[in-house]
C-alpha cells in the first residue's frame, strides 16, 4: 500500500506556522514512508476567500521545501484539487445519492430561529447544546408543507447512537458516544454546498488517502467522519493522527490573519526555511530542534515522540536555529538576497569582506541592512560625557592613516592605552559608540577596515563634539 496524505487548507488567508506544522507532519511522514503528499483546497467558504491565497500558500510551501506531489499546478491521477471543482464533477452528489439509498441522510427544514431555541432548551435542561434530530422521520406531506412555506432544507447525516472508536497514532484509542456529539450533523448546506466533514471524507475516499494527519481541534469531526467513511467506503477508514494544538507565545490561538507568524512575513524578515521547518519538526516532541533538510527530518520523524500537551511557538528558538544557519553561509549563497536588502555601489571583494565581518552577529538576514548602514552610512553622533568626549578627541588625533588592515585596530588601541592609561571597557566602549553608534556588534578589528579612515575620522570628530 502506498501511503497517501493530504493537506487541505481553505484559501482564506496566508499560511502561518500552525498550518505549516500540520502540513510538515504530512510531508515528513510521506517522505519517510516513500509515499505521496497531496495539496488540495477546500474553497467552499466563498465569502472569506482571499484573492491570491492559493498562490501565496503554494509559494510558501515551495520555499519551505514542501512542494506537493499532487496539486492544482502539479496535477495528478486523482484530481481536481479544489472542492468546488470536485462538486462540479458530481463527486458529492454521487456520494449523497448513495447515502440516501442507504437511508442515512435526510432533509431538515428547521430554521435558524428554531435551532437556536432547541439549543437553549437543551442547555436549560443540563444537556449539551445541539440539534435534537426532530426532522429525521418527516413524511412526504410534511416536507411538502415546509417547502410551501419557502423553507430550503439542509441535508443531515443520521448519526446512529452507539460507540464510535478509532485508533489515533498520537492519542491512542479514541472513543465517542454518537448521541453525545450534538445531534445529526449537516453535511450539505441549504445552498447546496457540502460541509467540510462531508466533502473532506468524500475527497479522501476518492483520492485514496491512507492517513489523515491534522490538528486535535478536528478530533470531534473525525468521530463524525468515521461513520461517513464506514458508510461510503465499505466499512474502511484511513488512519488518523491528531497533533496537539500549537499556541502563540502568549498562549493564544494562532490565526491565519496573524501576519507576524505568516510564512510570507517570516521570509521577509530574513528567516531561513531550514530554521523554520527544523523547529516545527521538533516542537511538541521529546527531542531538541536540530537543523536538517526535509529528507533528514523525515528520517527522524516518529509519531510516538509527539506529546499530547498544547505547545507554544517560540520565535526565539527559531532565531537560534536561524543564526546557526547564517553563521555557516558563505557569500555566494547569500549574495542575491543581501543585494536585495542594501544599496551598494562597491566592488565584490568589499562586499564579501563585509559579509564575513557581520555574519557572526546576525540572527536574521534582514539585519544585514542595519549592519551595512553601520559600516558605510552616516550615523548619529554618539552621546558621550565630557570625559569620554575628550578621550575620543585624543583618539582622533592618534587615528592611523589608511588603508587599514586586520592589524590596524590593535596598533591604534595599543597606542591609546599607553597614552591615556585607559583599559578594558573604558578603553573600548567609547570607541565602539563613536565609530558605530551602538554598544554591541562585530569585532572592531574587522569593522575598521570596512569603515575606512575618512569615515572613521569623521565619526570620531562628531563624537568628540567638534
Amino acid at each position: 500500500m502506498t501511503v497517501r496524505v493530504r493537506f487541505a487548507p481553505s484559501p482564506t488567508g496566508k499560511l502561518h506556522v500552525g498550518n505549516v506544522r500540520t502540513a510538515l507532519a504530512n510531508v515528513l511522514f510521506a517522505r519517510k514512508e516513500k509515499g505521496e503528499f497531496i495539496l488540495r483546497f477546500e474553497d467552499t467558504d466563498i465569502e472569506r476567500q482571499v484573492n491570491d491565497a492559493e498562490q501565496n500558500m503554494m509559494a510558501a510551501l515551495d520555499w519551505l521545501g514542501m512542494t506537493p506531489d499532487e496539486s492544482i499546478t502539479h496535477g495528478g491521477e486523482y484530481g481536481p484539487y479544489r472542492t468546488r471543482e470536485r462538486a462540479a464533477n458530481g463527486d458529492y452528489t454521487k456520494a449523497l445519492d448513495t447515502l440516501f439509498d442507504m437511508g442515512l441522510v435526510y432533509e431538515c427544514f428547521v430554521s435558524k430561529e428554531e435551532l437556536d431555541m432547541i439549543r437553549r432548551m437543551r442547555t436549560s435542561r443540563g444537556l449539551p447544546p445541539g440539534y435534537d434530530n426532530r426532522h429525521r422521520d418527516l413524511t412526504d406531506a410534511e416536507r411538502d408543507a415546509f417547502r410551501a412555506e419557502g423553507r430550503e432544507p439542509v441535508i443531515r447525516f443520521k448519526l446512529i447512537d452507539g460507540e464510535i472508536l478509532f485508533e489515533d497514532l498520537v492519542r491512542g484509542t479514541v472513543r465517542y458516544e454518537a448521541q453525545h456529539l450534538g445531534g445529526d450533523p449537516v453535511i450539505v448546506r441549504s445552498n447546496g454546498i457540502p460541509t467540510f466533514a462531508f466533502a473532506a471524507a468524500v475527497d479522501d475516499i476518492n483520492q485514496k488517502v491512507t492517513h489523515i494527519i491534522r490538528g486535535e481541534d478536528h478530533v470531534t469531526n473525525t468521530a463524525i467522519q468515521v461513520r461517513i467513511f464506514e458508510a461510503l467506503n465499505d466499512g474502511k477508514c484511513p488512519k488518523f493522527a491528531h497533533l496537539p494544538m500549537m499556541l502563540d507565545h502568549d498562549g493564544g490561538k494562532l490565526s491565519k490573519r496573524l501576519d507576524s507568524l505568516s510564512i510570507t512575513q517570516l521570509q521577509e524578515n530574513g528567516y531561513m526555511p531550514e530554521a523554520i521547518v527544523s523547529y516545527l519538526a521538533a516542537i511538541g516532541t521529546s527531542t531538541d530542534p536540530q537543523i536538517g533538510t526535509i529528507d533528514e527530518l523525515a528520517e527522524r520523524f516518529d509519531f510516538s515522540k509527539i506529546g499530547r500537551a498544547p505547545v507554544r511557538f517560540d520565535l526565539d528558538q527559531v532565531d537560534r536555529l536561524n543564526a546557526q544557519l547564517i553563521h555557516k553561509m558563505e557569500w555566494p549563497e547569500v549574495k542575491d538576497q543581501v543585494l536585495d536588502m542594501i544599496s551598494a555601489d562597491m566592488d565584490e571583494a568589499t562586499l564579501e569582506s563585509f559579509w564575513q565581518t557581520v555574519r557572526p552577529n546576525l540572527q536574521r538576514l534582514e539585519e544585514v541592512s542595519e549592519q551595512f548602514k553601520l559600516c558605510f552610512a552616516d550615523i548619529a553622533p554618539a552621546n558621550l560625557n565630557d570625559e569620554d568626549a575628550a578621550y575620543i578627541a585624543q583618539a582622533e588625533q592618534t587615528l592611523p592613516q589608511g588603508p587599514y588592515n586586520g592589524d590596524t585596530w590593535s596598533q591604534w588601541v595599543g597606542e591609546l592605552k599607553e597614552k591615556t592609561g585607559r583599559k578594558g571597557k573604558a578603553l573600548f566602549m567609547p570607541l565602539r559608540l563613536a565609530l558605530t553608534g551602538v554598544e554591541h556588534g562585530p569585532e572592531l578589528a574587522d569593522l575598521l577596515p570596512l569603515i575606512g579612515e575618512d569615515r572613521a575620522r569623521n565619526r570620531l570628530h562628531k563624537a568628540a563634539g567638534k
